[in-house]
């Protein structure tokens, strides 16, 4: 993930006493987002360094939104357990907006520019998370009705989210 990436939104969950291949749960998670044939969506595979150069990678399910924003999920073994997470991104607004990023007014203006914030923007990025997390969530419950695994509480269910239209 690039340093100018945007994180929007996060979720994770950790399903005790199960197993299976990270591979496996990428087919079954792409399989419920292309039921529901979310606009432009495009998905794919990616890899991410699990910290510095040198070290391993790690691939994520990429399920991008037109360029606008992705879901980069993750899901793989840890511990007794299986461990499923999803990071809701913007990538760099683009060259205009890097050249401007170590003057943060210049850099918003251009952001503002670039990519405006507009009510069908920002429209779109709820029902893309909406749709691609209900996704995720029915991925969960087959398991669950299948007796794999227990149900996940509410509050485990809910993505945290970035704060966009707070106030000062």
């Amino acid at each position: 993930m690039s340093s100018n990436t945007e994180v929007l939104s996060h979720w994770s969950t950790l399903i005790e006493d199960f197993n299976t291949s990270p591979q496996a749960f990428y087919e079954r998670v792409a399989a419920a987002v292309k039921r529901r044939q979310i606009p432009n969506a495009k998905l794919e595979t990616i890899t991410f360094k699990e910290t510095h150069l040198l070290s391993a990678k790690r691939e994520y399910l990429c399920i991008r939104c037109k360029n606008d924003f992705y879901f980069a999920v993750c899901a793989a073994p840890f511990g007794t357990g299986f461990f499923v997470s999803y990071w809701l991104l913007q990538p760099p607004a683009g060259c205009l907006a890097q050249l401007f990023a170590p003057f943060p007014v210049l850099s918003l203006i251009a952001r503002a520019m670039v990519k405006p914030w507009t009510y069908y923007r920002a429209d779109t990025l709820s029902m893309f998370q909406t749709a691609t997390h209900q996704a995720i969530m029915e991925v969960f419950d087959a398991l669950v009705k299948g007796g794999t695994i227990k149900a996940l509480p509410d509050a485990e269910k809910k993505p945290v989210m970035k704060e966009f239209f707070a106030t000062a």
